[in-house]
């Protein structure tokens, strides 16, 4: 049906409308405003939120609003869950090699903490978030990532999602499990609505045949390079270089029988690990998840690798062997 997929991220995939309410309650009534309950919230709430919290509090810089938002934002999101079907639609769409991405108004880190901890940053390719304007970003975001509209989908749950799907003439698909109720969604024109994403999987089941194992590809490993760099959330951590071990193996972009004896039609892999090393020593990293992708997705944008799975090991904890993240990208 199709080959690419944008989630957003809120209402879509997690379940923080509890967290968004309270969020947006904390500002409201910072300024004299009263709160709303969830039904109210629902029927005036739209995205791009800098238009919404400039009609409700007119005159406030968005800067302000931000930080306040952010108070509440910043505790402990025990209240986030995965909602239901979504784990097993993500493992759905990573079985029939569908390339998912994110595109959410989301801010960064608060969604790289609930991702990680929800445990499915791991099933996205490319990775937009903090952007206010989806209708403007998602062109580039096909142009950054080389998709094609007519292969393309955009699931959402607000009507600003069906806005962007439409103005980059993909396929604007609604949930109903988040913000916009079913009447809302409508207003913008959808190409499908659906309750969940469990009934979405099981139509696409029915109109997709099973897809054929992929053959194994050629591959090339560099096994246990090991370099020191300042990595780890606490500053005093991040201080000292401590020693990582990073394990990359890489799929060129020839096949071993079509290279002929020429360099040019493989990777040096030599130049390759001096450059990751550089890469990783550059500044300072917070999380190990976070410098594991960014190697990864050098090895496919800079070197032209088809497919790059980077594992990297830091040895911080007592008694055990090592910490290891492991992230994966492909063309």
């Amino acid at each position: 049906m199709f080959r690419n997929i944008l989630f957003d991220w809120s209402g879509t995939l997690c379940d923080d409308l509890t967290l968004t309410i309270e969020c947006t309650n904390y500002v409201l009534t910072h300024y004299g405003l009263p709160p709303l309950d969830t039904a109210s919230f629902r029927a005036e709430f739209q995205l791009p939120y800098p238009a919404y919290y400039a009609w409700k509090t007119p005159g406030v810089p968005l800067e302000e609003i931000e930080a306040h938002y952010r108070r509440v934002l910043d505790k402990p999101q025990s209240r986030v869950t995965v909602l239901p079907h979504a784990r097993e639609f993500l493992e759905y769409c990573r079985a029939c090699g569908i390339r998912c991405f994110i595109l959410s108004s989301m801010d960064s880190k608060a969604f790289i903490s609930q991702a990680q901890e929800l445990g499915l940053y791991d099933f996205f390719e490319g990775i937009h978030t903090g952007i206010l304007n989806k209708e403007a970003h998602i062109h580039r975001l096909l142009q950054q990532h080389g998709l094609r509209a007519e292969e393309t989908a955009f699931i959402g749950d607000m009507q600003h999602d069906m806005h962007a799907a439409h103005a980059a003439g993909v396929l604007g698909i609604g949930v109903l499990t988040g913000y916009n109720n079913a009447a809302q969604l409508h207003e913008a024109a959808p190409d499908l609505v659906v309750p969940h994403l469990g009934m979405l999987r099981q139509l696409m089941q029915r109109c997709t045949p099973a897809p054929a194992p992929l053959p194994p590809r050629d591959s090339l490993c560099l096994h246990r390079l090991s370099f020191e760099c300042c990595l780890g959330v606490p500053e005093e951590e991040r201080a000292t270089p401590q020693r990582v071990e990073a394990t990359i193996r890489i799929t060129p972009p020839a096949s071993f029988g079509d290279m002929q004896e020429e360099l040019s039609r493989t990777i040096d892999y030599d130049a390759l690990s001096q450059r990751l090393i550089a890469l990783a020593q550059a500044e300072p990293t917070c999380l190990l998840e976070t410098l594991a992708h960014k190697l990864a997705a050098h090895c496919v944008q800079e070197w032209g690798a088809a497919e790059a799975c980077v594992e990297l090991h830091k040895f911080i904890l007592p008694n055990t062997a090592s910490v290891s993240a492991a992230a994966h990208c492909r063309r």
